[in-house]
């Protein structure tokens, strides 16, 4: 039987063992023995634990980057890592495909993707390209020793094509074997995460907007807004599918891919590095 000190102690020995502030749900359960549940229940949230041990909660949204915040240096210098790639300025959709780290992550911090290639290449423009032996290992790059080369052409037989169910990439999440490739699997994600970033949902409709809740806009005071939510598959599709901006609160969507998007984005291809 685990005492509340026993349960923040554990919480300590975890975040002393990882080199970091935090603690993520992901990882305490591979580095502790406490179940995850017996935590939440014991102070009532994760958060709550979190803060009762002294350490850093994961706050909801964009303000999760506290984390692990990264570098202005290093995300300017993948846009040029792609610009040199490429032969053009990096894109939204090159970024989210090759890029080191989300677009939301340039936009936070200059605004968008263009003002911080602007500035990252006055900056490096005149350093010399990195030897690829020389460049950072990184979980895209790891992939890339694996990719596949050659899709080869068969011989398809005379007559209807058998349909066959398409996946996105494999990222084998709590269960989820592989990302989202509609907006019904971004449904599913949030929901398995939603209260985690902050979220209470209050109900899920198939008219527009799509859900309704509550989410914590200030964890020191205990207090919550009124948000209402629309799903999409990439954040552009808001577009496509012709919604008001001034009905919408959140697009929560698996890829964020439209700069100028009028409403506040979660992309939780980001927001789940960090879960």
């Amino acid at each position: 039987m685990y005492t509340d000190d026993n349960i923040l102690q554990e919480l300590r020995r975890v975040a002393a063992k990882l080199g970091q502030k935090s603690v993520p749900q992901s990882e305490f359960r591979r580095h502790s023995k406490v179940n995850l549940g017996t935590v939440s229940a014991r102070f009532g949230s994760w958060n709550a634990a979190i803060e009762a041990a002294g350490l850093i909660p994961i706050s909801p949204g964009p303000q999760i980057e506290q984390v692990r915040r990264i570098d202005d240096e290093e995300l300017l210098r993948d846009l040029m890592r792609l610009y040199r790639e490429y032969g053009k300025p990096p894109t939204i959709a090159t970024i989210s495909a090759k890029g080191r780290f989300s677009p939301w992550s340039y936009r936070s911090r200059w605004g968008n993707h263009v003002k911080a290639f602007a500035i990252a290449k006055k900056k490096f423009a005149g350093d010399p390209p990195v030897p690829s032996e020389e460049q950072p290992v990184t979980a895209q790059s790891r992939a890339d020793v694996k990719a596949i080369r050659v899709v080869p052409e068969t011989i398809k037989p005379v007559g209807p094509k058998k349909k066959r169910t398409i996946f996105g990439e494999p990222i084998d999440f709590r269960g989820l074997r592989f990302a989202p490739v509609n907006e019904q699997g971004v449904v599913y994600l949030f929901g398995m995460i939603s209260h985690e970033l902050g979220y209470l949902i209050e109900s899920v409709r198939t008219s527009f907007p799509d859900c309704e809740g509550k989410r914590c806009s200030d964890k020191q005071n205990n207090q919550w807004e009124h948000i209402t939510i629309e799903f999409e598959y990439r954040s552009s599709h808001f577009k496509d599918h012709g919604h008001d901006p001034n009905q919408c609160d959140v697009v929560v969507c698996w890829i964020h891919d439209w700069d100028d998007c009028p409403v506040e984005v979660l992309e939780l291809r980001d927001a789940i590095r960090y879960l």
